[in-house]
């Protein structure tokens, strides 16, 4: 699907004056209409109720509330999906339910020659574990069915994905109820047997035990609701799934592709307001020192005994302004489970990062720092020792040549030209920026310090990290329908310092001195942690593990900036991680299509299965060479960081 396409793909979820609405057959006739022309239906109704159906698929799934019912976790399952109708409570609209029903469930039938309308509700309690309301009850739902052969196979594949949910280390009990009634109590039954027999819809009821009500004030769990929903939703799809594969005509690859298509205008405008908090302020130039060169000098000039003074860029935002803006985006209206957690794990990111912009240069500093980036664990610290143990020093080797600023920038802009050649919407470009240290890339476009000089052996990882990496994802990112893959999903520094680590390896520059940096790296952060100075560190750095004076300077200076930033140790990390996702079968292709964690893979792969995601338009060039292909295929043995470099 094109960008374009994925784009206009929103419609509306405000509810109009339901005084306005008019239940009747015209509306009815409209909808089935619709549907048989195979055009997406939203369409409100009275008391809250909507029905939603994206395109034509061959099931519907259905909640009818009771009168003064407002249970907030069936709206949130069926939301979720491609095909659902929530009815009005009123019971005088109850035959009206039925005949809307009965006319997609037509429709649905002539389509794909059967139909599944699976309708759930809320039974009457929860039992709780030894009688104590404490702990949050065991999962329980009751399948109601009729025992026929039609339909046998999408049971069992619903039995077992309901028993597989865990809410709380509690396991779900799931019981068959077999027998002619398949809906709850007092409320007729939606097709009755002649009418599902003449349409060949089979209609499946799933009574689900209210464990995200608090039994003592009834008041809403929200996590355990959010979850239980999550979890419901996605075993009704796979249910879906199997009753597509078993007794209809369509054939999709993936229970994903089932999935929702269209979404809420609430979801565009989530999208646009984390976005914007999240690109209207650079985290990493904000805590970059600007006196890189001045404060190294001054610290030869000691004898390198006493700590630099760092200078930063003024702050140009509030964040308590931003966090109020955070705070007061509704994502509670997005509907689709997947955008709604990406969404939320994104808000609580840019909360920590505007907090660590508030605490530069303070104590609680550091403190932040980890909970953004994640402690370091004891593995990756062997990982790092065991490299500056057995990689050797490059001390005392012949120095490498180097080019200047300009001379690296005339091959980098060789890549741009690459990407824009590509396609029309990649606009990033090459900025020049005297008081930069180091290359950084901010918003698409790559910052090359002025006085910079590189040894020419590493030009083409260098190009190939930056440009190949940070630049093409940004803008694989920004071609897609929502931002965030652009601006970044919540943890995307670890996968992105990474991937682009292991780029170096695919392009044949990933050197011992350069694996030793990265080992570095994380070492400094393990001294700062232990409450080691900065003069400690450097020393640490230059005496035990042999790097050059400068060099050890600019990895203290990098992890001591700001007042600690531990974000170092996602190099090594992040490198490991892509090696565990690479080994395990997973796609190196789908790791390009914007700034997402390892953790996004799944769900990057769902949403491309629903068409929700268009094709990236920029590819890295070095994928397409057989060395790369063969250094992926090494990897897949079992390597670590230590086995990528010949030394």
């Amino acid at each position: 699907m094109g960008t374009a396409v994925a784009r206009h793909r929103y419609a509306e979820n405000l509810v109009p004056n339901a005084a306005k609405i008019r239940l009747d057959q015209d509306l009815i006739d409209s909808i089935v209409g619709r549907l048989r022309q195979g055009r997406s239906i939203r369409e409100n109704l009275r008391d809250h109720g909507v029905v939603n159906i994206d395109r034509q698929l061959p099931f519907v799934f259905v909640y009818r509330p009771s009168a003064g019912e407002s249970d907030p976790l069936f709206s949130t399952i069926l939301t979720g999906g491609a095909s659902y109708l929530i009815a009005p409570a009123n019971k005088k609209d109850r035959a009206w339910t039925n005949r809307l029903v009965k006319g997609i469930a037509s429709e649905l039938s002539d389509a794909f020659g059967a139909a599944l309308v699976i309708e759930l509700w809320p039974s009457a309690k929860a039992e709780h574990p030894s009688g104590s309301v404490a702990a949050v009850a065991k999962p329980r739902f009751r399948i109601h069915h009729r025992e026929t052969e039609r339909g046998s196979s999408t049971v069992d594949r619903l039995t077992s994905s309901l028993e597989r949910i865990t809410i709380m280390k509690q396991v779900a009990a799931v019981e068959l109820v077999l027998g002619p009634k398949l809906s709850r109590p007092g409320v007729p039954q939606l097709l009755p047997a002649k009418v599902r027999e003449d349409l060949g819809a089979v209609v499946l009821g799933i009574e689900v035990a209210p464990i995200y009500l608090d039994p003592e004030s009834g008041e809403v769990l929200p996590l355990v609701a959010r979850t239980l929903a999550r979890l419901v939703a996605r075993s009704l799809q796979q249910a879906a799934f199997e009753f597509a594969q078993a007794e209809t005509n369509d054939r999709s690859m993936h229970y994903h592709a089932l999935g929702r298509r269209t979404f809420v205008a609430a979801a565009k405008r989530v999208d646009q307001q984390l976005a914007d908090v999240a690109e209207s302020f650079d985290l990493l130039r904000a805590v970059t020192p600007v006196n890189t060169e001045r404060a190294f000098r001054t610290f030869r000039r000691s004898k390198f005994e006493r700590a630099p003074r760092f200078h930063y860029r003024p702050i140009t935002v509030d964040p308590d302004l931003l966090k109020r803006r955070l705070w007061n985006i509704k994502i509670e209206r997005v509907e689709d489970p997947v955008l709604d957690q990406l969404f939320r794990e994104k808000r609580r990111e840019l909360d920590l990062k505007l907090t660590l912009l508030a605490e530069r240069e303070r104590k609680r500093f550091v403190h932040t720092s980890l909970g953004l980036y994640g402690r370091l664990t004891n593995d990756l610290q062997q990982s790092a020792l065991g490299i500056l143990r057995d990689v050797p020093s490059s001390n005392g080797q012949r120095a490498q040549r180097t080019v200047s600023a300009g001379e690296f920038i005339a091959r980098a802009q060789d890549e741009f030209d690459r990407l824009h050649h590509s396609s029309a919407e990649m606009g990033g470009r090459i900025v020049v920026d005297k008081d930069a240290a180091s290359l950084m890339v901010s918003s698409g476009n790559l910052i090359v310090g002025a006085n910079m000089t590189f040894p020419v052996n590493r030009v083409e990882p260098l190009i190939q990290h930056e440009v190949g990496t940070h630049v093409l994802t940004y803008w694989n990112g920004r071609a897609q329908p929502f931002r965030l893959l652009a601006a970044g999903l919540a943890g995307h520094d670890e996968l992105q310092e990474g991937l682009a680590v292991f780029v170096e390896y695919l392009v044949g520059g990933l050197t011992a001195g350069r694996l030793r940096v990265l080992a570095a790296r994380v070492q400094a952060v393990a001294a700062l942690l232990d409450g080691a100075t900065f003069v400690d560190t450097f020393r640490l750095l230059r005496d035990e593990y042999g790097f050059s004076e400068r060099m050890a300077f600019l990895v203290t200076m990098r992890v001591f900036r700001g007042g600690g930033l531990t974000k170092d140790s996602v190099y090594l990390r992040g490198l490991t991680t892509v090696i565990e996702y690479l080994a395990r079968g997973g796609r190196l292709d789908t790791l390009f299509i914007g700034k997402i964690a390892t953790v996004h893979a799944s769900v990057i792969e769902e949403l491309q299965r629903r068409q929700v995601l268009a094709p990236p338009p920029f590819r890295p060039s070095y994928l397409d060479q057989p060395d790369a292909h063969y250094r992926i295929e090494r990897i897949k043995a079992g390597y670590q960081p230590i086995d990528l470099v010949d030394f």
